[in-house]
């Protein structure tokens, strides 16, 4: 599977587009990171409703 198979993949299961998706970052990691260490907490996941809720917001709408 290429990059852009796999982002259109991580699109269509997280429902946002492509450029959204390359937005926040999103790549393919080589095996060897993909692969935590002894310690399991280090798997790499970023919670993405957590991050948009730290996120700077100029007008904030309640």
């Amino acid at each position: 599977m290429n990059l852009p198979e796999l982002e259109r993949a991580v699109a269509r299961a997280t429902g946002e587009s492509r450029r959204e998706v390359r937005r926040r970052g999103f790549q393919a990691l080589a095996w060897s990171e993909a692969r935590p260490d002894d310690d399991e907490s280090n798997v790499g996941v970023v919670d993405w409703d957590l991050l948009e809720h730290e996120r700077p917001v100029l007008f904030p709408v309640n």
